[in-house]
């Protein structure tokens, strides 16, 4: 058996079977290998599926989890990635123009060829001044508070003017700030437009013609007044103060040049001086006039005030006046039984239930008061009965007797005033039944000083018609 199977064994192949074998054998070498490639190829093509799906798809569990309201980054080469495409700020608007109406309608009967207003653009600083003439309905106040909210705005006074039919004020603007004025006179306003200016403000150095500084009021209505055709304007200054200007010269020299011509025309000589200032800046506010000769004034122990009696109650009375400069256009008196009474004619001596609502006083009060609206103070001295054609009596301390470079007495007293005493200047006792001299004028004297006209310099100056002197 075993032989019979070694000689099958031993039998020979043929030749073309051998062959035949052997290309089977090298076929399925090279299948395998393919089969091989084709498997590492799907095990590739399957990873970059996996990664790609996950660059795509939000998965929750992700780092860079991205919701609707997240913006997608953008994947174009041509547009940069930064960090300003993805901030939350909003983009800044422009601001829109403010627009404010001033009343201008005339009254019924006004002329028609009366100018319903003026509006001058002055620099130093930037302030538009509006002058409206014969008109009704105009409420200051109101324009002046709804102004003053306005971030464009530094600014809103009054103007006063000697003209009764007139109105006058003046609205500082703020740096940077564009302005247009459109008439609509027909529907009876002005429509002012206020907004950020697209250019920045050249900001230079103006000279003009300015006076003395002022407390403002009548005063600088009368000194606006007596220049006459010279063109002039109120201006504020920083310490509260006011001037008058005129003119905006380059140069000092051509302002020079123009008060010199001035005065050769009449203008009486040191009304004016030449002052100059930043184009967006207010005045300093003090005096720039030659006053060197002047002796210093002392702070005045009283305060000046004034107005209607629009409520007494026991020994309390409401003084209010529509002077909008008036830091005390609304205070309330303490009449106490220190305080005196007087008529500004006669200084006859009065009691508090001779004042009436309604009627005009001037009273002198501590410069203690409450910090309430309105102030409450103790007033020192009370006129009543000021009769409409003249003005009433100053109430004065004499604090130093000097002299000038001429060697003239000069009286100085608290009240920023210097008196001299003229050749008709009447000196009595208060009552008026005793006639005085200069000598009893001494240091430390109140008095009561009646006068006409008086100086712009400061202090100012003046020669007093008549004097009554307190015990």
């Amino acid at each position: 058996m075993n032989k019979g199977k070694e000689s099958y064994n031993n039998i020979p192949l043929p030749d073309s079977l051998s062959a035949s074998i052997q290309k089977g054998l090298d076929r399925g070498k090279r299948y395998t290998g393919k089969k091989w490639i084709t498997g590492f190829g799907s095990l590739a093509a399957a990873c970059l599926c996996i990664v790609v799906l996950f660059r795509i798809l939000p998965f929750s569990g992700s780092n860079n989890t991205q919701t609707p309201d997240t913006p997608m980054a953008a994947r174009s080469q041509d547009t940069p990635v930064t960090p300003q495409a993805f901030s939350d700020e909003k983009p800044v608007e422009t601001q829109a123009a403010e627009v404010y109406r001033i009343p201008c309608r005339q009254t019924t009967d006004a002329d028609t060829q009366v100018p319903v207003y003026k509006m001058e653009e002055k620099l130093a600083p930037h302030r538009l001044v509006f002058t409206l003439y014969d008109v009704r309905d105009f409420d200051f106040d109101a324009l002046s508070e709804e102004l003053m909210d306005s971030s464009l705005v530094k600014d809103v006074y009054r103007s006063i003017l000697l003209d009764d039919s007139a109105v006058s004020f003046v609205v500082e603007l703020s740096i940077n700030t564009a302005f247009q004025l459109t008439e609509q006179t027909a529907d009876g306003y002005l429509e002012l437009s206020l907004s950020p200016a697209d250019t920045a403000d050249e900001i230079r150095e103006v000279f003009y013609l300015s006076s003395d500084a002022m407390d403002g009021g009548e005063e600088t209505a009368l000194l606006q007044e007596s220049l006459g055709t010279l063109d002039s304007s109120l201006v504020k200054a920083q310490d509260g103060s006011f001037c008058i200007v005129s003119g905006e010269f380059e140069t000092s020299q051509e302002a020079e040049e123009m008060l010199e011509k001035l005065e050769k025309e009449g203008l009486e000589p040191g009304l004016l001086h030449v002052a100059s200032g930043m184009s967006d800046e207010s005045p300093v506010g003090n005096a720039t006039g030659d006053t060197s000769a002047l002796p210093e004034a002392t702070m005045p122990s009283s305060i000046q005030v004034y107005g209607t009696v629009t409520e007494i109650n026991g020994n309390q009375v409401m003084l209010e006046n529509d002077n909008q400069n008036d830091p005390y256009s609304r205070i309330v008196l303490n009449i106490n039984e220190d305080t005196l009474i007087l008529t500004a004619t006669d200084c006859i001596p009065k009691k508090l239930k001779d004042l009436k609502v309604g009627e005009t006083l001037y009273a002198y009060v501590s410069p203690m008061m409450t910090r309430s609206l309105p102030p409450i103070s103790n007033a020192e001295l009370v006129i009543c009965q000021v009769p409409e054609d003249m003005a009433a009596p100053t109430y004065a301390t004499i604090t130093e007797i000097t002299s000038m470079n001429d060697g003239t007495p000069a009286y100085v007293t608290d009240r920023d005033i210097i008196y001299f005493i003229g050749e008709n200047t009447v000196i009595k006792t208060l009552d008026g039944k005793k006639e005085l001299t200069a000598a009893d004028l001494t240091p430390g004297t109140k008095v009561l000083a009646w006068y006409q006209i008086m100086t712009m310099s400061i202090p100012a100056q003046t020669t007093p018609d008549e004097i009554r002197v307190l015990p």
